[in-house]
């Protein structure tokens, strides 16, 4: 398996949750970087696309790259391995696009609690 090439789709998102969910220590809620690509890779001798994503948690300083759709002919193993080669080609420019980029893209996420008893 080889990655043929790696192209971002658009510029970094910046992800923020409360400080109340950020406590919990839960990767899933807390802050992020994250921006999307496509990539080509070949598997044997066919050369197949993908997108993916690749995500930054800052409270960790973990990366990590998502890829939303089964890929034909990628089982687990081999996506653990095309993550991996994802994460290697793609570190370094998405670390220089979170640098470069002057106009910050925000969500913002925000708390939903029930209501209690006596409100309406």
């Amino acid at each position: 398996m080889k990655i043929s090439s790696i192209s971002f789709k658009e510029p970094p998102v910046y992800h923020e949750f409360p400080p109340l969910y950020e406590g919990l220590g839960l990767p899933e809620l807390s802050s992020f970087i994250q921006q999307r690509f496509d990539f080509a890779y070949t598997l044997g001798e066919l050369e197949r696309t993908g997108h993916g994503s690749i995500r930054f948690y800052k409270r960790q300083g973990d990366f990590e790259v998502h890829i939303p759709d089964k890929l034909p002919g990628v089982g687990p193993i081999k996506l653990r391995k095309l993550k991996d080669l994802l994460l290697e080609e793609a570190k370094t420019a998405f670390i220089e696009n979170i640098e470069s980029e002057p106009e910050k893209r925000k969500v913002y996420y925000a708390e939903f609690r029930r209501p209690g008893k006596d409100s309406e």
